[in-house]
């Protein structure tokens, strides 16, 4: 079968990708040539865009992210750009059939079994504050001045990619270093937790019958293993001995010995990073049970392993899988596990930012104390906890029946008077217009504008953090409403939104995006229900005004006088999902949601957590543990708790491969 393809005045033969799966590409590369490459090929790479070395990556869907975004700006006709020269529109057309046929409908099980790579990555700032918390029994948060993490593509500041070890940062473990053991090592011991700290580390002590080196290889050999989360090795055990009797020779005192060990132990890198052994073999091998105990604990617990964890990794019984599950819902229901929500849901949804890049000036807006911004933090994370704790279905993050809330939370922004003191607490939502994340006020505020809502922010939320279906990028200089539209006092938002996006070079973004913003326009910028907009139109004549504001200026001889009339205007909340059916308010946009995206909200949770469990990105030879995974949980009607089990037993999750040889 042969096609003719025009590409702008040329025409080609070009056989169909269905006779021969090479064919495609190739096709793929013609209509690039003829049309992209000016902007987009080897010498200009505008927006860091080459097709030619996309297209030199086989398979394709190795850079499906990127495919993604030119597939989506070629549908909505945002490229080639409109002062450029066109192609037809059946060229257009074919062009996205290619990618969807080569990308988006790939084969994963062509691909051979990948469980990925990743170098040694240091723990994060939460991790080291946790961990040395858990090693010692003690909290002591010694990061609260270290430089601010970097979270990456994955949005999770557990990415490897993002986690070296910089000299600037050495010096800061080792300055950390010094503060911890003169915590653990003070003359008096005043506190019932330094006591117990002192005696979980000082297990034994020279005596009668023990020589202090004795002593010493019984203390140092528990806490090396809890501290390099695994046995260690003879030539480790050697130096630690030997650190010790140094001090020890020169202070004659047992306790400075073991402190100095524990000093040096608390900038190894053995310590600061997430060590896994990489046998010299090219295929995948399976991680040891140690480094399964690690894996686990920092996934649930953002930090070591317990002892528990560590008996069981000692007998290798932790590679059992029934093993492993039962590990999994008794460290679910442990408070450390509360990262999940503190952490993981905080990051993915970004309420960890309310309270510090969200939040209103105090001066203007007293009610916006910094405990209602915790309050407004806690309540999303206990309600994301209290999913995964009861093992609910994932379509419950949007319509669930309750929330959390105490009592400044509930007056302020809920509006209710049921709910007394400071404790947070599990309240039933009996409004229809709560329920579920798109109601709660750390999502609303942190998808709005400073004092005014964003229908712009709020949809390309939902499409992109909720469902992972992101909008193409704005074209340059289309982020802001133009003057004269921003200026007309008599509009709502929304009507000068619609304004705005009538230009043909922003409907196809905003035809999405908007009509989902517009269906929460019933929250305020901080989530308060309103069931009209409020604002001021000027007027003429004193009697028509609520207010009337004088003041005078250098450049007029007589005062300025302005009439104000305080009007509302109904909010007009219809929306429509892109290419689905229109609805009304947040209850219509979850439903729509949950009867007709139902799949993409599910594999967004699944993906997310899956960046967070293997702390990297996802890569297309991932695909298949992903959909490996949405096959184990369907039968479960997509629950939590089923979810967590397979992402711990995938193959991604339990095996590693060492990268191939450079060239």
């Amino acid at each position: 079968m042969v096609l003719t393809i025009g590409l702008g005045s040329t025409a080609s033969e070009l056989t169909d990708p269905a006779d021969d799966p090479v064919t495609a590409t190739n096709e793929i590369r013609t209509l690039l040539e003829a049309n992209c490459y000016a902007c987009h090929g080897p010498a200009t790479q505008t927006a860091g865009v080459d097709f030619e070395s996309l297209i030199a990556a086989q398979p394709l869907v190795k850079n499906r992210e990127t495919w993604a975004r030119v597939r989506g700006a070629l549908s909505v006709g945002k490229m080639p750009p409109p002062e450029a020269p066109q192609p037809p529109p059946h060229d257009r057309t074919r062009l996205i059939e290619l990618l969807d046929t080569e990308v988006f409908a790939f084969d994963y099980s062509t691909l051979p079994p990948d469980p990925g790579f990743e170098r040694m990555r240091r723990l994060t700032h939460r991790q080291f504050d946790f961990t040395i918390r858990d090693l010692f029994g003690i909290e002591i948060e010694v990061t609260d001045r270290f430089p601010g993490e970097l979270t990456g593509a994955t949005g999770f500041d557990n990415s490897s990619n993002t986690l070296f070890l910089q000299p600037a940062l050495m010096e800061r473990y080792i300055a950390a270093s010094q503060r911890i053991v003169e915590i653990l090592f003070p003359l008096e011991r005043t506190t019932a937790d330094h006591d117990r700290a002192y005696r979980s580390l000082f297990i034994a002590k020279p005596n009668a019958t023990t020589t202090a080196r004795s002593a010493a290889a019984e203390v140092l050999d528990r806490f090396l293993l809890r501290a390099y989360r695994r046995p260690p090795s003879p030539r480790e055990r050697q130096t630690a001995l030997e650190l010790f009797a140094s001090a020890f020779q020169r202070t004659e005192s047992f306790e400075a010995g073991i402190k100095h060990v524990v000093q040096a132990v608390l900038i190894s890198p053995k310590f600061l990073m997430r060590y896994e052994r990489a046998p010299e073999r090219s295929e995948p091998f399976r991680i040891d049970a140690w480094e399964l105990a690690s894996r686990v604990s920092y996934f649930l617990f953002s930090s070591m392993p317990d002892e528990e964890l560590f008996q069981l990794a000692e007998s290798g019984r932790l590679l059992d899988e029934g093993v492993l599950d039962g590990q999994i819902e008794r460290m679910l229901a442990d408070p450390k596990a509360d990262t999940l929500g503190d952490v993981f849901a905080a990051q993915w949804l970004g309420f960890e930012h309310v309270g510090t890049r969200i939040r209103l000036d105090p001066i203007d807006f007293p009610w916006c104390t910094d405990s209602l911004m915790d309050a407004m933090r806690a309540e999303t994370s206990l309600f994301f906890l209290s999913l995964v704790r009861g093992n609910h279905p994932i379509e419950r993050l949007l319509d669930a029946d309750y929330t959390f809330m105490n009592e400044e939370l509930a007056t302020t922004l809920y509006g209710r008077d049921d709910v007394a003191g400071a404790a947070m607490r599990r309240v039933t939502l009996t409004d229809p217009h709560r329920g579920g994340l798109l109601s709660q006020p750390s999502i609303l505020a942190l998808t709005s504008n400073y004092s005014e809502t964003s229908p712009v922010k709020r949809g390309t939320y939902v499409l992109d953090t909720i469902l992972g279906t992101p909008p193409p990028e704005p074209p340059p200089n289309a982020a802001v409403l133009s003057d004269e539209v921003a200026e007309m006092e008599n509009m709502s938002f929304r009507e000068k939104l619609e304004m705005h996006s009538r230009h043909e070079f922003c409907r196809g973004c905003h035809s999405r995006i908007d009509p989902i913003g517009f269906s929460l326009e019933n929250f305020d910028f901080f989530g308060r229900w309103r069931e009209a907009y409020a604002f001021r139109e000027r007027v003429d004549t004193a009697e028509e005004a609520d207010e009337t504001i004088e003041f005078e200026t250098e450049t007029s001889p007589e005062p300025i006088v302005i009439h104000l009339k305080n009007i509302e205007r109904p909010i007009m909340n219809e929306g429509a999902l892109p290419d689905g059916g229109s609805f009304v308010g947040p209850a219509g946009l979850t439903q729509a949601i949950l009867s007709e995206r139902r799949d993409a909200l599910v594999r967004q949770v699944v993906t997310k957590l899956y960046a967070y469990a293997l702390g990297r990105q996802l890569e297309y030879y991932d695909e298949p543990a992903i959909r490996q995974t949405m096959r184990e949980i369907e039968a479960s009607g997509y629950r939590f708790g089923p979810l967590i089990r397979s992402i711990a037993r995938s193959f991604p999750f339990q095996y590693k491969q060492n990268p191939e040889p450079a060239p």
